[in-house]
């Protein structure tokens, strides 16, 4: 399976009921050198959004719905490495069913206009997917993994059509 349908099949597998992130344990400028679940949810609170979903045990990852109702992933990556507890990278992700206009060059042009987004596409799961990743080493502040979930949120509505191959249609979230 490749990294998109492991995405959607993690995002799926989540568990829990949706409950709302708690934003007082958001401090912008404590700075960060790995995260942890509820850092996950803590930052989901921050943007005054809705956790639907957290990972269980081990699991680094929160499913999040923001105020239009665009789901999103956030999923701690390099995770218990090199003797550092708590995962060393975040990957934030928003996944859509695929346009059928959706080509190879629609998604080097979306890349190219966008490049503060990876715009893919699996055509075989059929899904089209954004991210942005942010490596921890060395630290991050709290604030700079905000703004990257900013970044990636705001973007998507033009980017989008640019991907899809359409001029002007409003993106179908996929399952």
């Amino acid at each position: 399976m490749g990294f998109a349908g492991w995405c959607v099949v993690g995002a799926l597998a989540l568990a829990g009921l949706a409950t709302p992130a708690a934003a007082q344990d958001f401090v912008p400028d404590r700075v960060v050198k790995s995260i942890d679940t509820a850092d996950l949810a803590a930052l989901v609170g921050a943007l005054g959004h809705q956790v639907l979903e957290q990972g269980e045990g081990g699991q680094i990852v929160v499913l999040a719905e923001d105020r239009d109702q665009l789901k999103y992933v956030l999923l701690g990556t390099a995770c218990g490495m090199n003797g550092v507890s708590g995962c060393q990278g975040v990957l934030m992700q928003v996944q859509f069913d695929l346009p059928p206009a959706t080509t190879y060059e629609t998604i080097a042009k979306a890349n190219s206009e966008y490049a503060a987004l990876n715009v893919w596409a699996d055509f075989e799961q059929k899904s089209l997917g954004f991210t942005r990743y942010v490596v921890l080493d060395e630290g991050v502040t709290m604030a700079n993994l905000r703004a990257n979930v900013e970044v990636l949120l705001s973007l998507i509505g033009e980017a989008y059509p640019v991907a899809a191959g359409e001029s002007a249609q409003q993106p179908s979230t996929g399952s």
